[in-house]
């Protein structure tokens, strides 16, 4: 038992005593002491920027590298590299932006699954894509923090199944096509099946299922058009 846990009880003076210190403990603040915090600000800033850059070059982009079938020049890794689970193909185009605590899974059977990000697109913090068949993702495409690319469902529709563990059938897996210059908002959901259409916008916290027409922004759950955006010149 911790101290926190056996001072919460109170059931004792000592414990009620620990409790009140631990309380006048939890509100002290420590006043800012200038030049020593002022020198950790700048080393947390230096840690987080210019050192972490350095460590992402030395260790993290070469490794995902050497997991990847093809990297175009210029990747850039803000923070870890992805997850990869299973038996998943990536290829990555040019100037590729990736932020932190990725996962990339290839589901269902052992079968290889593809993944492909094209040039100088970006895909944001936390952001999960599950491949069914494939996921393709085209050129200057944003994907902003906490989005979920669902090829496949989880488990099978059958209850039965589900107690058993057993996987979803491959009815239940398809593929997700990502146009150029889309942008999909934070929080949103793409499941298998679907393409974002060439410049389209899904708002953040949407639940995309069906087809997203070129140029054109969905919100809501399920995600419905609810504006065109004009095409611009030479589109």
């Amino acid at each position: 038992m911790g101290i926190l846990e056996w001072a919460h009880r109170r059931e004792t003076p000592a414990q009620r005593r620990a409790w009140e210190l631990l309380k006048k403990a939890a509100g002290f603040d420590i006043p800012v002491i200038p030049g020593l915090h002022h020198l950790l600000l700048g080393e947390r800033r230096f840690r987080k920027g210019p050192l972490r850059l350095l460590w992402s070059k030395l260790y993290d982009t070469p490794l995902l590298r050497m997991q990847c079938d093809s990297v175009g020049p210029g990747l850039l890794l803000f923070e870890d590299m992805p997850k990869i689970m299973g038996n998943l193909r990536v290829r990555l185009g040019a100037r590729v932006k990736l932020n932190g605590g990725q996962v990339w899974i290839a589901t269902g059977s052992g079968t290889a699954k593809t993944l492909e990000v094209g040039d100088d697109s970006g895909i944001g913090y936390e952001t999960e894509l599950v491949v069914g068949e494939s996921i393709k993702i085209g050129q200057h495409v944003m994907i902003a923090n906490h989005v979920t690319l669902m090829g496949v469902d989880g488990h099978p529709l059958d209850p039965y199944a589900r107690a058993r563990h057993e996987p979803p059938g491959r009815e239940a897996s398809g593929t997700i096509t990502v146009k150029d210059y889309a942008w999909i908002g934070s929080d949103s959901t793409i499941m298998r099946g679907v393409t974002v259409g060439r410049g389209a916008i899904v708002a953040m916290g949407s639940m995309v299922k069906m087809n997203v027409p070129d140029l054109s922004v969905v919100s809501g759950n399920p995600a419905r058009v609810v504006w065109q955006v004009a095409a611009p010149e030479g589109w």
